[in-house]
Order: structure tokens, then sequence, then C-alpha cells
């Protein structure tokens, strides 16, 4: 959904940073995109760079958009990363950001007794984009481990219905 929203013209060259294990670059290469698209992780999975987002190895002007998809919020730096971005920028080039919005996991959270904190108002998003799932125990667990969490997962709270919701702006 991500990257229909985008719509990420098949011409353009395409970095990914903080790609992780690179499902983003294999769905765009599925896709034809037929410019180049590179991603880099500082824990790089398969067909990505080893790279941390406030040194990017790469010279000026490379790319033509720089995305940032739940990546900023974690790194130590993201006004660095957000200048080395456009650094790496061709002129008129564009960076995508895209963080959690207020209604992600919001079920499966309050299923685990673990109601999301309150935080920083992001500025006003370009993309809003929500989508419905179901969260058995098992993808609870998992998806609490990606954050780095822990918690006990009652069987009998699960399946939820619940949704995934990204912000997606322009910095």
């Amino acid at each position: 959904m991500l990257l229909d929203a985008l719509g990420l013209f098949p011409a353009l060259d395409v970095l990914d940073v903080g790609a992780g294990d690179g499902r983003p670059l294999r769905e765009l290469a599925r896709r034809g995109h037929a410019s180049r698209v590179v991603g880099v992780d500082p824990t790089p999975g398969p067909g990505v760079q080893p790279a941390h987002a406030e040194a990017l190895p790469f010279p000026d002007a490379r790319f033509d958009v720089v995305l940032f998809a739940r990546v900023l919020a974690h790194l130590p730096d993201p006004a660095r990363a957000l200048a080395e971005a456009r650094r790496v920028l061709r002129p008129g080039g564009q960076v995508w950001a895209a963080a959690h919005g207020p209604a992600h996991l919001r079920a499966t959270r309050a299923a685990l007794r673990q109601p999301l904190a309150p935080g920083d108002t992001p500025p006003e998003p370009a993309v809003i984009l929500t989508y419905p799932l179901r969260v058995t125990a098992d993808d609870a667990r998992f998806l609490l481990g990606t954050y780095g969490e822990e918690a006990e997962v009652s069987p009998h709270l699960f399946p939820v219905q619940d949704a995934a919701q990204l912000l997606v702006w322009r910095p």
C-alpha cells in the first residue's frame, strides 16, 4: 500500500533507507521497476547494503527518491539523516517518510494491556494509509519482538481485528 500511495515511476532511482530485509526493494522489482533501487540498513538483509542513515555511502545527487519507512523515530540523529537524504537527491528529487499513526495496532495493544503512549503530534501527513488486519497471539508475539518488546500474550484474548496505519509525509 505504501508503494502504491507514493506512485513511484519506474524510471526513478530510489534509495530505501532502513531497508531491513529488503521487502520493498523486492516488491519494486516484482512490479517491474526499471531504474536503480538501492536499500541500506545497519543490519542489512539479502540485497541490502550495510550503511547508516546519517552517513550515506553515495555521491551527491545520485537518487530521485529517498524513502524512510518506519525509520526516523529509531535513529540517533534524524535531522542528520534527512540532511544526508537531501544531499544524495538529484535536483527536484523527493524525500518521503512514513511513521506509524495513532490507530496502528490499537486493538492488539489493548489486548496486551499496553496502550500506546501519547507522543508528539507529527506534522500533517500528505497521505494516511490505514488497512485492516487480523492479529493472532503468535502475530502479537512477533510484532512485539520487532519493536524490541516482550509481554505476556494470553491466547484467549486473540485473535483481534486491528488496523495497521502509516502516516506518510514529505519532510
